[in-house]
């Protein structure tokens, strides 16, 4: 009957790191202490059970998940505010400052970093999907806190349409490392907007260079990171920055093994890998449920249902993505096992 309250789960993370800028600066001791809710996400998604593929889901009230929705998305835009208030506080007059305030900057790096991707991408990835119109351009500004707005071409242009091809970037092949995966998306996920636009507007016979939409994106997250130096210095100018980098880069870890090795699973009707994490779906707020995502892509997330025609994940979202950067042979090895079992 409650069920969907689980979904509450996915403002826990959000609401520490919230908590962290606001009673900031930390000594270098406090500062640290402050990843163990990071942690603590991970120890609880490795020991979450299953999903029990016979369970029926509950029905959960637009109203309540779409609120959801608009917390998550002004507890980012509230976070990014307060990091860049944080990164102006801090102090570079002595050395026990400097190396207090660098240990600050990296904990800040590894919150937002990771809240950004994991709730604010996510969030905006629902959005971007939607079919009222003020709901896709919220998400499209979740993404400019992120400083990648090209993505809502490249992601439903592209990815949404070769999902599980050799065509798709954002499939990893079959025997791709992330590192090599990761430079690869990240530059051709560009190029592939600039491209589309390019091809758009030459269509439409406009010659109009700033009618093109990654043009626009560009230049409005340039700005903002002018106005961010001027109004809040260098130091909140490149925590914002940095910030944005690791949360583009924990959003295609997701990408990297929600699709591995299935470059031709469109053909054997595998999508995506499936999640067996409970706790991943509820504080992601149903994005592992991708499978049933890619068949039905303006579904909101909750409603998308757990399938099971897919490769299956040994552990949760926030477990693999640990596991992807810090032992990538392991993860590689235990992932091609599982490809080479037979499909029951």
């Amino acid at each position: 009957m409650f069920t969907h309250l689980k979904y509450l789960s996915s403002l826990f993370f959000p609401c520490c790191v919230a908590w962290f800028l606001l009673t900031g600066v930390h000594g270098t001791a406090e500062a640290l202490l402050w990843t163990l809710p990071l942690w603590f996400l991970i120890l609880v998604d490795w020991l979450s059970p299953k999903i029990d593929p016979n369970q029926q889901k509950h029905l959960v009230a637009d109203w309540f998940y779409d609120s959801l929705l608009y917390t998550l998305s002004l507890l980012q835009f509230l976070i990014i505010g307060l990091l860049l208030i944080y990164a102006n506080q801090l102090q570079w007059g002595s050395v026990n400052q400097v190396a207090n305030s660098i240990v600050n900057l990296a904990v800040m790096r590894i919150l937002v970093g990771t809240t950004s991707g994991s709730s604010a991408i996510i969030v905006a990835h629902e959005l971007i999907h939607r079919n009222q119109k003020h709901k896709r351009i919220l998400g499209r500004l979740l993404l400019y806190s992120v400083c990648y707005e090209h993505f809502v071409i490249a992601h439903i242009r592209g990815h949404h349409l070769n999902v599980a091809t050799p065509e798709d970037i954002a499939t990893a092949r079959l025997g791709e490392n992330f590192n090599h995966y990761w430079k690869r998306v990240y530059k051709e996920h560009f190029k592939y907007a600039w491209n589309f636009e390019l091809n758009r507007l030459h269509q439409i016979h406009s010659s109009n260079l700033f009618a093109n939409s990654v043009l626009q994106g560009l230049l409005i997250e340039a700005t903002l990171v002018i106005l961010i130096i001027s109004t809040f210095g260098w130091a909140a100018a490149f925590i914002f920055s940095y910030q944005s980098l690791s949360a583009v880069r924990l959003l295609e870890t997701i990408n990297y093994y929600q699709h591995w090795g299935l470059e031709h699973g469109k053909a054997t009707n595998s999508l995506a890998w499936v999640n067996q994490s409970s706790f991943t779906e509820y504080a992601l707020i149903g994005l592992s449920n991708h499978i049933s995502h890619h068949q039905n892509a303006s579904s909101p997330f909750y409603n998308t249902p757990y399938s099971e025609l897919g490769p299956k994940m040994p552990y949760g979202y926030f477990v693999t993505n640990l596991w992807v950067k810090l032992n990538n042979e392991s993860y590689q090895r235990v992932s091609t096992a599982i490809l080479k079992e037979p499909v029951l």
